[in-house]
């Protein structure tokens, strides 16, 4: 059964690369956020800004596309009966609701961002 561990890797890799983005994201804009209060801001405080909002408009989508692909390939693990795909299964489903509103977000942001 190779084919059935394909499927699994592949739901596996598509689902952890969305997580570890919004990790990224999460810590760069916590760790500005952290910056923000110090009076000395700086160059790095700059970067993470720049990195998590940046993250912030760009990664919905393509994360979104990435989850739902991973969470189709979890779904088919599941038909060959791969346990672990069953959690995969859960965190795709997960993932893809974070994302459509990450997605949602970051088209109100852009619009925002050009009414002014």
């Amino acid at each position: 059964g190779t084919m059935n561990n394909r499927n699994n890797k592949s739901a596996k890799i598509l689902i952890i690369i969305p997580i570890i983005i919004l990790l990224i994201t999460a810590s760069c804009l916590g760790l500005s956020s952290v910056l923000a209060s110090s009076t000395n801001k700086g160059t790095v405080y700059t970067i993470l800004m720049l990195i998590g909002l940046m993250n912030l408009v760009l990664a919905p989508f393509p994360c979104l596309i990435m989850s739902v692909l991973g969470t189709i390939f979890a779904s088919k693990a599941l038909k060959e009966d791969i346990k672990e795909s069953r959690i995969l299964l859960v965190i795709g489903i997960i993932e893809i609701i974070v994302f459509i509103l990450g997605v949602i977000l970051a088209a109100v942001l852009l619009l925002i961002g050009q009414g002014v």
